[in-house]
C-alpha cells in the first residue's frame, strides 16, 4: 500500500450530483442528526456510489445495508471534530495538543484545512453496517464511532476473540471491497469510492469526486 497522503491525489471532478438516499432501498439512520450534530436528517451520496451500493446490497441475499452517514459538509465535520476533541481531552488530560491532534485525526478529518478535502465532503464516503431480515444489526464488535483499537477493520482477524464478529465484519468488508470500494483500517464501518482517499488506498492516479454540496 502506498504511503502517499490522500490530499495529494489529483481530482478530475466528474460533476456528478448527489442523490437523496431516501429514494433507495436502504435502511437509513442519520446518526449525526440523531445526536444533534447536524440540522438535516436527509442523507446523500453521489449517484454512482448510491447505485453501486444498491447493486452490492442485492448480492447480499438475506442482509441489507443500514447507512449511518454519507455526504457531510465541512460545518458538520467541524462539529463532529470538536466533539471528539472535547471527549478525548477530558478523558486524557495528560495529552498535549499534538497528541490530541493525532488521536482525533484517526477518526475525524480536520475540517478547516483548505488543502485537504474531508472524504465525506465528496459525497463518496459512506458509514454503514449490515442488518438481518428482522432489521437487527449484525454484531460487529463495537458501536459506530467507537474510539479504540477494537474498531479497526481487521482487529478480530488478528485477535481470535469472537468468531461471530469476525465473520460479520468479513461479510461486510468483502462485499464492499469486491464492489470496488476501499476500506478504512481504523473504522470497520467506513468505505470510500473514487475519492482521494480511495485513490490513495488503491494506488490509483486520480480521483473523480472532489468536494461537493447539496443541490439548492
Amino acid at each position: 500500500m502506498t504511503l502517499i497522503k490522500f490530499e495529494d491525489i489529483p481530482v478530475n471532478e466528474c460533476g456528478e450530483q448527489l442523490v437523496n438516499l431516501s429514494e433507495y432501498d436502504f435502511v437509513l439512520e442519520p446518526m449525526y442528526f440523531n445526536k444533534g450534530l447536524s440540522n438535516d436528517s436527509k442523507m446523500f451520496l453521489r449517484k454512482s456510489v448510491a447505485d453501486k451500493l444498491l447493486q452490492t446490497q442485492e448480492k447480499l441475499g438475506e442482509y441489507k445495508f443500514k447507512i449511518w452517514d454519507g455526504f457531510r459538509s465541512r460545518s458538520v465535520q467541524k462539529t463532529i471534530y470538536d466533539k471528539f476533541w472535547k471527549e478525548l481531552s477530558e478523558a486524557h488530560p495528560d495529552w498535549d495538543e499534538e497528541k490530541l491532534k493525532i488521536e482525533v485525526g484517526t477518526f475525524a478529518s480536520v475540517p478547516n484545512n483548505s488543502n485537504r478535502v474531508p472524504p465525506h465532503a465528496t459525497g463518496a464516503a459512506v458509514d454503514l453496517t449490515l442488518i438481518d431480515q428482522e432489521g437487527k444489526e449484525l454484531d460487529m464488535g463495537t458501536a459506530f464511532d467507537y474510539f479504540g483499537p477494537e474498531a479497526s477493520s481487521l482487529y478480530f482477524e488478528k485477535n481470535y476473540k469472537n468468531e461471530i464478529v469476525r465473520n460479520n465484519r468479513k461479510i461486510l468488508r468483502e462485499a464492499m471491497l469486491s464492489a470496488g470500494f476501499s476500506g478504512d483500517k481504523d473504522e470497520w464501518w467506513h468505505f470510500d469510492y473514487k475519492n482521494q482517499k480511495w485513490a490513495a488506498e488503491l494506488d490509483q492516479n486520480e480521483a473523480i469526486y472532489g468536494e461537493t454540496e447539496v443541490p439548492k
